[in-house]
């Protein structure tokens, strides 16, 4: 049965983190996922924030996400997706992802 999970975007001292909503669950730590469980991201931050997919490229996963509210539409897992925030005026990040939810295959 498919689940219902969340991960929280979060900013500390100018970083933005991505957690996911489990106990004992640290920042940047990966959210284990199974095939069709539903995943939000609660956007805790003061800005609106937009989701990128690296790997693979082109996945959509949320409209953006306004400060203070939850995404929209919920994300359906498929398969291992790592993910970046879009970043205003900074200079871009390699292709290496800020978190990523991890498809576990039973």
């Amino acid at each position: 049965m498919a689940s219902s999970l969340s991960i929280i975007i979060d900013q500390h001292d100018g970083q933005i983190t991505f957690t996911p909503d489990v106990p004992g669950a640290k920042p940047g730590q990966p959210l284990a996922a199974h095939s069709g469980d539903n995943v939000t991201w609660n956007n805790r931050t003061k800005q609106e924030i937009t989701l990128k997919s690296i790997q693979p490229e082109g996945v959509f996963l949320c409209d953006p996400i306004p400060a203070g509210e939850v995404s929209n539409p919920i994300f359906n897992v498929t398969e291992t997706v790592r993910y970046s925030w879009v970043r205003q005026n900074a200079p871009p990040r390699p292709a290496l992802p800020d978190a990523w939810i991890v498809f576990v295959q039973t």
